[in-house]
């Protein structure tokens, strides 16, 4: 053997002997280790770099930054302090895959020659939804048209008996308080979410925040029936809204036909959440007939999770909620059954001519501008109203119930007093009166349609009476106990004010001055309900294309489109839509809004994150598990490898309720000294669509008593794909991947990888307290830089497992920069107002995760 300078190596000892005494060797080994120093050193400088990294971060920032970003005060560190702010009931809803073994496993077991059955089950109930809405909206169509039918009759009987017109007076107010009684029932002492539009409940549901009931079948009986009476009273209220509110439930119901044997979603919970936007989508499409412009309002106001799959999805709902509609709107006016076409009547009527010069957009600009004022009024005057039923009337019972009669009765007083005083005093019949008294008798979408398209000028003083009374009573109406839409009287208002616009410039400078403009007064009016509407719910896209869709012309898109943005910009700077006002400042619900705000650039998630967190181990003491459960109310918990601080995943509750109730019956328990059994529970029997078997931890404690020295293996059953944060993240990057994700819960590592804290949606809410400062000032006190001695009621627990023994940790100063051990306890604040037992009636969900979260 030869080496590579030629000197010979006879065996092994002389070869290696040979190579020690090789110049080229020597200098191949010189510079290895040379380059071994060489890697040492940039080792020791990359080490030197990242400790100056972490002592930059671990630095404190400039003073007044310093002190504003520690203390920032969230909705949950307010509540913390304060008390519950968020409506009762109201919760969190994940939309995150929960990805666990035994999940995997049933899918890989799952029949692939099923798929195209899955598939077209899904585009059926689609189907079934938007004939579901369809048909609810032509039952209150009818039932509409009928109930009205009867108001006048009676109205006319009276009017036939030669009686002195003080009888007609209070034949009218009667059956106005008789109708609207039967509403305020409904709402007052039978579904007291059936109220208002439903428009704020249901963003909140698509947002990822449930209320109970708020798509149950009472719901949905309660505000058909409700706002057929609500409109036949009289009071300014449309049934759009409520359509919108009915079609979600729709939406909801057919989402509980089986839906985990027929189309088997990955995600249970985006599946309904899919189900109940199409629902709400066909409920806006049926209402106005109007299937493009329904896909973008749920866009625009609903869905917070688009994609191009969930659009279609929206649009076939809607297009057969709408076909369902147009063939009732054909029959209805006398056309013969199936006919369609341009010959079938739209919402709001067609019109003759939609010719306009462009001069004429400096107009249309103005009436924006005013729109958006009045509707910022708007939003303003019903905020400070609303705040005061909050305090004085409450959400149901007696007050709110006499509410609504002396609302029904100063509206009807009114509606009926204008025209007989217009006149000469006696008794009217509807047919009797000019076309601008008719307004105050006729319903909000013919008096609508009567300023759309008439072609005689209206009295001004009766028209401008009727838009700022009708201005007034709507904002009135709007929080009352009846089931009530917005959109026809915000329209309403703003076509009488345009109408009144239309007929000054017909008047002074079309006749007076020769100007060149072509606009019909009627036009206007349309311009004036767009600006209204767009001010007061700051609608845009979806309102321009709803009107082009119910007026049938789509020339008239330009100006339309100007009027709905110039209106939206002129509300936006005074406060916020109608319905984001209802949901944000008054209701208090932990909504997450399309932007996140502009501090929160500056925030990172260590300052508005939950600590300390309660934790668990892959291998659980099943006492453990009970005392979680009775000293808690999370939805979730991060699962740690045995002896550390990383997590593994996080655990549901609803996963663990199952846990404790079907883990005996399983073999999923185990002793102390026993091996760990390979069975799980499947994953049929986790999502079982039976009730739980205990509503309390205390009745988990009965259930378990046998078992609780024993051991249950929580790997299988975690959700491995839970996504985290560093504590250094931008709150404002927190805040889009929350959103944007749907998610519950958002665990927080350290540089090191531990798990230091948990964030939800309401440590993702900066609070803003306008009532007392004081409380702002006691919660930025607690929430300050040290973070608070917190009084932690501790568990030491000894654990002997598959992986060892585990150790409690109890924390003693919780500070903002700390890189802190959370272990495995729970903790409760000593300003912490809901005192947490064994007795406490855990959540009443029905099913299980369904390849979702619900955390």
């Amino acid at each position: 053997m030869v080496c590579g300078t030629g000197v010979e190596a006879s065996g092994t000892f002389s070869c290696l002997t040979g190579i020690r005494k090789c110049p080229t060797v020597s200098r191949m080994r010189r510079r290895a280790g040379g380059n071994r120093r060489r890697r040492r050193r940039l080792g020791d400088r990359h080490e030197q770099d990242i400790a100056k990294e972490l002592q930059l971060l671990e630095q404190p920032q400039a003073s007044e930054e310093s002190r504003a970003a520690h203390n920032a005060l969230t909705f949950a560190r307010w509540e913390e302090k304060t008390g519950p702010k968020a409506p009762h009931g109201c919760e969190s809803v994940s939309y995150e895959m929960y990805n666990s073994e035994h999940y995997l496993e049933h899918l890989r077991r799952q029949d692939e020659a099923k798929q195209f059955k899955r598939g077209a089950a899904r585009w059926l109930f689609l189907c079934i939804i938007g004939l579901g809405a369809g048909l609810v909206a032509v039952f209150v169509d009818v039932s509409i048209d009928k109930v009205f039918e009867i108001k006048m009759r009676i109205n006319d009987e009276v009017y036939l008996s030669v009686v002195p017109v003080w009888k007609q007076y209070l034949a009218w107010v009667g059956t106005a308080m008789a109708l609207a009684s039967v509403a305020g029932i409904l709402v007052c002492y039978v579904e007291v979410l059936a109220a208002g539009s439903g428009i704020p409940e249901i963003k909140c549901y698509l947002n990822g925040v449930d209320f109970p009931s708020v798509v149950g079948i009472h719901t949905l009986l309660a505000k058909a029936v409700g706002i057929v009476f609500s409109v036949g009273a009289g009071l300014p209220c449309g049934k759009e809204g409520p359509m919108i509110h009915s079609g979600a439930i729709i939406g909801a119901m057919v989402s509980s036909l089986r839906i985990d044997e027929t189309i088997k979603p990955l995600i249970r919970t985006q599946e309904v959440r899919d189900l109940v936007a199409a629902g709400a989508a066909s409920g806006v499409a049926a209402a106005f007939g109007a299937p493009l412009g329904s896909v973008l309002f749920a866009i625009e106001e609903g869905t917070s999770h688009m994609n191009p799959r969930i659009m279609m999805r929206l649009f076939v709902a809607s297009s057969v909620a709408t076909l369902v509609s147009r063939l009732w709107a054909g029959p209805k006016e006398g056309l013969p059954v199936g006919l369609l076409g341009w010959r079938v009547p739209v919402s709001f009527g067609r019109f003759a001519n939609m010719d306009y010069y462009i001069l004429e957009f400096a107009i249309f600009g103005l009436m924006a501008i005013g729109g958006g004022l009045l509707g910022a009024l708007f939003n303003c005057l019903n905020k400070r109203l609303s705040l005061w039923r909050q305090r004085q009337v409450g959400p149901r019972g007696h007050r709110r119930f006499l509410e609504v009669l002396f609302v029904t009765f100063v509206i009807a007083s009114f509606n009926f007093l204008v025209p007989v005083l217009a006149t000469d005093g006696g008794p009217l019949m509807i047919e009797e009166l000019p076309d601008t008294l008719a307004l105050y008798w006729d319903t909000g979408t013919k008096s609508m349609k009567s300023l759309f398209h008439g072609q005689e000028d209206y009295d001004l003083r009766y028209l401008s009476l009727f838009a700022v009374m009708n201005f007034i009573f709507a904002c009135w109406n709007y929080g009352v106990g009846v089931p009530s839409g917005l959109f026809v009287p915000s329209l309403l208002t703003g076509s009488a004010f345009g109408r009144i616009i239309g007929q000054l410039v017909n008047t002074h400078l079309i006749r007076h001055q020769n100007l060149p403009l072509q606009a019909h007064p009627g036009t206007y009016a349309l311009i004036g309900a767009c600006a209204m509407l767009a001010g007061t719910a700051r609608i845009t896209i979806s309102l321009a294309m709803i009107l082009m869709e119910t007026c049938g012309e789509a020339e008239f898109g330009l100006p339309i489109f100007l009027a709905v943005m110039v209106a939206k910009w002129t509300g936006d700077y005074f406060n916020r839509g109608i319905y984001d006002l209802h949901i944000v400042e008054i209701k208090r619900v932990p909504f997450l809004e399309p932007q996140p705000e502009r501090d929160m650039i500056r925030l990172q998630v260590r300052d508005v994150m939950a600590r300390p967190v309660v934790t668990l181990e892959l291998v659980c003491k099943i006492s453990r598990l009970v005392e979680v459960l009775a000293h808690t109310s999370h939805h979730a918990y991060p699962v740690l490898y045995p002896g550390t601080h990383r997590m593994a995943g996080m655990l549901s509750q609803i996963m663990l309720r199952r846990i404790l109730e079907l883990g005996a019956d399983q073999g999923a328990f185990y002793g102390a000294r026993d091996a760990a059994p390979e069975k799980v529970i499947a994953w049929a029997e986790m999502t079982s669509v039976h009730p739980f078997r205990c509503k309390t931890p205390l009745q988990y404690e009965k259930l378990l008593s046998g078992h609780m020295d024993e051991y249950v293996r929580l790997g299988p059953y975690i959700n491995r794909n839970s996504l985290f944060v560093l504590k250094y993240t931008s709150v404002y990057a927190c805040y889009q991947i929350f959103r944007q994700l749907g998610l519950r819960h958002l665990p927080v590592l350290g540089m090191d990888g531990r798990l230091v804290g948990i964030v939800t949606r309401k440590d993702l809410i900066l609070a803003e307290v306008e009532d007392d400062d004081s409380d702002r000032e006691e919660v930025e006190e607690e929430a300050g830089p040290a973070g608070g001695q917190h009084t932690c009621a501790c568990l030491a627990l000894a654990q002997q497992a598959a992986y060892g023994t585990y150790s409690a940790w109890c924390p003693r100063e919780d500070s903002l920069d700390s890189e802190e051990e959370v272990g495995s306890q729970i903790s409760t604040h000593s300003t912490q107002s809901l005192q947490l037992t064994s007795e406490r009636t855990l959540e009443d969900a029905v099913g299980g995760m369904g390849g979702a979260g619900g955390m």
